[in-house]
């Protein structure tokens, strides 16, 4: 937005020259980025050309009276609005032109003035000069005049030779099936149906706020001339001018919003300078089509609200002087509040915080004390969670694996192919705008990522690829709610890579080192509960019969296993492994603290137990019984060896236990081991059917 000094001093009286200015107005909000001096009109006199950078919320100081308001709000200068032609009752206008509004929700507000004996020439130096220092190109005396009460008052305004318009008929309405109109700039325009037209009948002659048509365009013959004052919405203006890149003075006001109670004012004023500098005879009277009146909505300020946003007591009567001289209506005073009615021109305020934002603008931010909040220390538990993902990843990567960090997108496929730990009763998230037809949906799980990553890096001549993720997943629940949680999923493909010549005699990771990986998760979290592995309920992406679903108490927590064979051959792939935990169910039976205990005094005394039993029985079910039992000399067990083969029949397998026994104030004797080891053998065989090996 520029301006010159000399024009604003028409608005508002202030002292001090252009430099104060520009910092009153730079530290109010309204940063001034340039000033140059300017030659006046008058010999020996000098003006100045300001810029000032406005904000998209405010395109009330898009005119220089908007800033004139800023200037005596901040200075306490008086101001003053330019003289304008009053909008007379008189109905003679309607028997020259009719207006309808045809789409209100898009065009609130259509005010229309008819001005006679028009005589287009050049407009007059003094006006060709200011436009110009504000960077608008003079045209003629009646164009410049719209410019010039543009500038002045921030209401674009658009002339139509009213000798063009052969029904007198003004509709306002969407494009419809109304598909090209050539703009004033000679270009045909391809329109949407949601684009708002000015039409004379049928025919469309402009396009709203954004640029006339040019069967309707002043020209050196015209004499009468149809002014247009509008309100139209925002929304509508912008998607229109930037699909067809398009930037006009009027469009840049519009989308950021014009005061639609200036509409007769911005008239007025230009049938006044039409008279002056085209000798023209104003219409009495306006056509005011205003369907839908908007009131702004009261907000109520309360005096701790603001001393609690500030950090600075303010007299009620210096707040409510703020907000006065900002042209809003303070009414409804109570002990602790006020109400507040912002202007019609500030569309921005809409809430209490914005009210106490124009008071600490006007009050000076540099006046307001830095000082920190008064804190109350209060006691809390601390936040593990940190930690844990620290040890976390630390312990992954001692074990050779490489963190990779993949975008949350991924395509329909993955998701149906790869669910995760949701399971059936989830869905996947769409992506409104996706970034391609390969990334539609959020993430269901972690793998997908990892399998780009893994064909990444064979493509760069890899032989082994060993890595893990630690990010979020999403779904939908049932009622259409999104869900996100993290999770931690890990790929290991190839041998693990070693440095010198026997790298080759190392093998792929089996079953058995992922489960050792999970395994050591489980540890350096301090999870107590013992997991259960489970060959039931596992992913179709899955191995059936190498692959397992990790439980905590009933619980899933995680998956792992071998890819299943035909994925691996139709990506032509060597089969690998892969594991995802949700980490969030992890951290609920990870301990708050960790507890530490001396080391026994006495030693402990280790009993083998080995029993045949079917091929399908799990071999942490007499783990678990056995910790189940609580016994005070039981200390530990854990399995040790499994073997298929003869002499064991078909379809059985040997499984072998060390049980160790241990006592708090005793060493334990062979022969209470041997008999506490018998009595627990047989219970075995009796409880799981297994044939006890001597």
């Amino acid at each position: 937005m520029n301006f010159t000094l000399s024009w604003l001093r028409e608005f508002v009286d202030f002292r001090g020259s252009a430099q104060g200015l520009a910092r009153t107005l730079t530290m109010a909000g309204l940063e001034v980025e340039s000033s140059r001096p300017l030659p006046s009109m008058q010999e020996g006199q000098e003006d100045w050309v300001m810029e000032v950078a406005v904000t998209p919320n405010r395109g009330d100081c898009l005119g220089i009276l908007g800033v004139a308001r800023e200037v005596a709000a901040l200075t306490g200068g008086h101001l003053r609005l330019p003289p304008a032609l009053p909008a007379a009752r008189s109905s003679g206008i309607d028997r020259l032109v009719d207006v309808r509004i045809l789409s209100p929700d898009l065009c609130p507000r259509y005010s229309a003035r008819m001005v006679l004996g028009v005589r287009v020439a050049g407009a007059p130096d003094w006006m060709k000069r200011r436009l110009e220092a504000c960077g608008i190109r003079s045209i003629n005396n009646v164009v410049d005049v719209t410019n010039y009460v543009m500038l002045e008052t921030g209401q674009p305004l658009h002339a139509f030779d009213a000798d063009r318009l052969p029904t007198k008929r003004i509709v306002v309405r969407q494009a419809g099936e109304i598909q090209k109109l050539t703009t004033l700039d000679g270009v045909e325009r391809a329109l949407v149906p949601g684009d708002l037209l000015i039409c004379d009948g049928a025919a469309p002659i402009a396009l709203a706020g954004v640029m006339g048509g040019s069967d309707s365009e002043v020209q050196w013959d015209t004499h009468a001339v149809l002014l247009e004052s509008a309100h139209f919405d925002p929304a509508c203006i912008r998607r229109t001018a930037k699909r067809l890149a398009i930037h006009s003075e009027a469009s840049h006001r519009f989308e950021r919003g014009v005061d639609p109670q200036g509409t007769l004012y911005a008239l007025g004023r230009a049938a006044l300078l039409l008279a002056e500098v085209a000798g023209a005879a104003p219409v009495k009277g306006v056509v005011d089509r205003y369907s839908r009146r908007a009131k702004p909505a009261p907000i109520v300020l309360r005096e701790k609200k603001v001393s609690a946003l500030l950090g600075v007591e303010l007299p009620r009567r210096r707040t409510e002087h703020i907000l006065t001289a900002l042209g809003m209506k303070v009414q409804g005073r109570s002990k602790t509040a006020v109400r507040v009615i912002p202007p019609s021109y500030r569309s921005d305020l809409t809430r209490e915080e914005d009210l106490i934002e124009e008071i600490a603008r006007l009050t000076g931010y540099e006046n307001i004390p830095s000082r920190l909040p008064l804190v109350r220390p209060a006691g809390g538990g601390s936040n593990h969670r940190p930690a844990r993902e620290r040890k976390l990843r630390a312990f992954l990567l001692g074990e050779g694996l490489t963190e990779m960090i993949n975008l949350p997108f991924t395509s329909a496929e993955m998701n149906r192919r790869f669910r995760g730990l949701w399971g059936d009763k989830r869905s996947p998230v769409a992506i409104v705008n996706p970034l391609g037809q390969d990334r539609t949906e959020l993430r269901l799980s972690l793998i997908p990522g990892l399998l780009d990553n893994l064909r990444t890096n064979l493509a760069q001549k890899a032989r082994s690829f060993h890595c893990f993720d630690f990010a979020k997943v999403f779904a939908l629940d049932a009622r259409g709610a999104a869900e996100e949680k993290q999770q931690v999923a890990g790929l290991l493909y190839g041998a693990r890579e070693r440095k010198g010549l026997r790298w080759k005699d190392e093998t792929p990771p089996t079953f058995l080192e992922v489960k050792g990986i999970i395994e050591g998760i489980f540890e350096v979290l301090g999870i107590g509960p013992e997991p259960a592995w489970s060959n039931s309920g596992v992913g179709s992406f899955l191995h059936p019969a190498k692959a397992a679903v990790i439980r905590l108490e009933n619980r899933d927590v995680g998956y792992l296993g071998e890819i299943q064979p035909d994925f691996c051959e139709a990506a032509e792939l060597e089969p690998f492994q892969v594991f995802e935990l949700d980490f969030e169910a992890l951290a609920e039976y990870a301990p708050r603290q960790l507890t530490a205990r001396p080391l026994p005094r006495f030693p402990a005394v280790a009993r083998d137990l080995a029993v045949v039993v079917d091929d399908a029985f799990p071999a942490q079910r007499i783990v678990r019984w056995m910790k189940d039992l609580n016994h005070a000399l039981v200390e530990g067990v854990e399995v040790f060896d499994q073997y298929r083969g003869s002499p064991i029949p078909e379809g059985k397998k040997s499984l072998a236990y060390t049980i160790s026994y241990r006592a708090e104030d005793r060493t334990l004797t062979d022969s209470e081991v041997n008999q506490l080891h018998q009595q627990l053998a047989a219970r075995v065989a009796e409880l799981f059917g297994a044939q006890l090996r001597m």
